[in-house]
């Protein structure tokens, strides 16, 4: 069972302009799924379960804290952005909120969204790889399954791989 650990519906609702429509439920559901895929493929399988467990003993290093901070803002930028996602297939709650919060309010929020967290995420790998201990801990070699990649190029819908694409192979 997933906790949520880094932020709740609360840090979510100050730091973006969310409809109140959405259910504390729900948000929270978000918040666990971005939490437990998103930030688990950004820093990487073992540094991820290492930061859980060190915020869940409350045993975090200086380095450790702003790396959580880092952590904190990208993941209520995913976890907003996802919740966007959800309001765009929902109805309002009533005609005003459903008068302001049209498909371009979304539609601006959103794309203010994915700038921000390609920001903060680079940020957020390049402290990683200045940290020889937190570098240690993401690249280890016990942790093949799912390696930090501090050459993640992956940001949207679409991959584009480093070596680019084949103009002769036609599949």
């Amino acid at each position: 069972m997933v906790k949520v650990i880094f932020i709740d519906d609360n840090y979510l609702y100050q730091n973006f302009p969310l409809p109140t429509r959405l259910e504390r439920a729900s948000l929270l559901s978000i918040i666990q799924l971005e939490q437990f895929t998103s930030m688990q493929d950004l820093l990487g399988t073992c540094l991820y379960n290492d930061l859980e467990q060190k915020v869940l003993d409350q045993t975090l290093s200086n380095s450790e804290q702003e790396l959580f901070k880092l952590v904190k803002y990208s993941l209520a930028m995913y976890s907003a952005k996802a919740a966007i996602s959800l309001l765009r297939t929902q109805t309002a709650h009533s005609k005003s909120e459903e008068r302001s919060q049209d498909q371009y309010v979304l539609d601006t929020i959103l794309s203010t969204i994915e700038s921000k967290v390609a920001y903060v995420n680079k940020r957020l790998v390049n402290f990683i790889k200045n940290d020889a201990a937190l570098y240690a801990i993401a690249t280890a070699d016990g942790c093949s399954d799912d390696l930090f990649k501090e050459e993640d190029t992956y940001q949207g819908s679409v991959f584009y791989p480093k070596t680019g694409i084949d103009p002769n192979i036609c599949e």
